[in-house]
């Protein structure tokens, strides 16, 4: 009888570590979602003000966060097609997936964008967002000296998951680190 019982806690042991190691590797091919991790990144004021985009299963751009509710389906995603994304300097083949938050004002200097390039372009995603930070700083170099050192201690990074990430914000350091550790994780 002993012997018995020994044999199915072996066997209950063993299906249990099955079940763990399934479950482990599931959750590391999940997609991470990026509006959540930025929204998380940032502070309660920034998630209530300033709109976080991200493009929809169905390939239309969906947001959460600032005044997305205000706003209807087909209009935020022709402004996120012909104001933000170029903007950017982002075009549809250069990345798989992506989440945004950009100030569209003039007076202000407020961009952070997770983007996972779409195989070959990371470079090419750099770039572009580089030359959004570039273009930022040369706005407001001589308009709003506050809004130009926000700019110029803007970064481009690539996170060591591989993801592009832009932080052009006050609080740079702190969302940069929030950001690469979600992404991490």
């Amino acid at each position: 009888m002993k012997r018995i019982i020994a044999s199915l806690l072996a066997g209950l042991c063993l299906l249990a570590l099955v079940g763990c190691s399934a479950g482990s590797k599931a959750d590391s091919t999940t997609p991470k979602d990026y509006s959540q991790i930025l929204h998380d990144a940032r502070s309660d004021e920034e998630n209530e003000y300033d709109m976080i985009f991200t493009k929809g299963e169905d390939g239309k751009f969906t947001a959460i966060d600032g005044y997305s509710a205000e706003y209807d389906a087909d209009q935020l995603d022709d402004e996120v097609k012909n104001m933000i994304l170029p903007l950017l300097n982002l075009e549809d083949d250069m990345y798989t997936d992506l989440a945004a938050s950009v100030s569209s004002m003039m007076v202000r200097s407020y961009a952070v964008a997770i983007v996972k390039p779409a195989e070959g372009k990371t470079d090419a995603v750099k770039a572009a967002l580089e030359a959004y930070v570039a273009s930022e700083q040369q706005s407001m170099e001589h308009y709003l000296e506050d809004q130009y050192q926000i700019a110029k201690a803007a970064t481009v990074t690539v996170a060591s998951t591989g993801e592009v990430v832009l932080v052009c914000a006050e609080d740079h350091d702190t969302l940069l680190a929030n950001i690469e550790k979600a992404l991490a994780a």
